[in-house]
């Protein structure tokens, strides 16, 4: 018996280009440089009305993906990370901050209505799936895809699903 993704699995879902977003923003380049391995794959720094992505040029797709995805949100809604010295209270609004983000990305990476049509999908065909199956199918890193399930459950819901749980 094939798996239940067998039909769905493999046809990402172009769901969001950040590419494309890139080039709506005149004031935003990206850079490849290793360097950015040194901050997780990634970061976006700025002056002057001019702004930059740099990302690491060994990422693979999904996450290069999901790191310009990132740092895009970042140049949108502006902020950034604390400086070394700085209050507590600081780097609590800026964990925040990237929680925020990291959701948003989550959103645009795995729009939730595609994510429910494919939920539905493998459900009526009896099956489950869980991150890894829906990284495969959106083109992301499995952390984006268990965030996107997890963020997919409705407020309050009586089902408890940590990130990464297999759905049905």
């Amino acid at each position: 018996m094939s798996h239940p993704l067998a039909s769905v699995v493999g046809v990402v879902d172009p769901a969001f280009d950040p590419w494309q977003a890139i080039d709506e923003h005149p004031d935003l380049q990206v850079r490849f440089d290793p360097v950015a391995r040194l901050l997780g794959g990634g970061f976006h720094v700025g002056r002057a009305g001019q702004a930059f992505i740099v990302v690491d040029p060994d990422l693979d797709e999904p996450l290069r993906r999901a790191v310009l995805t990132h740092e895009l949100v970042h140049h949108e809604r502006g902020g950034g990370a604390p400086r070394p010295g700085a209050p507590p209270l600081l780097e609590a609004l800026v964990d925040r901050d990237e929680r925020r983000v990291e959701a948003e990305v989550a959103r645009r990476l795995v729009p939730p209505a595609a994510l429910a049509r494919l939920v539905a999908e493998v459900v009526a065909s009896g099956g489950g799936l869980d991150a890894h199956d829906v990284a495969d199918h959106f083109g992301v890193p499995v952390e984006v895809a268990a965030l996107a399930l997890h963020q997919s459950i409705p407020s309050g819901s009586s089902r408890s699903r940590a990130p990464g749980d297999p759905v049905a």
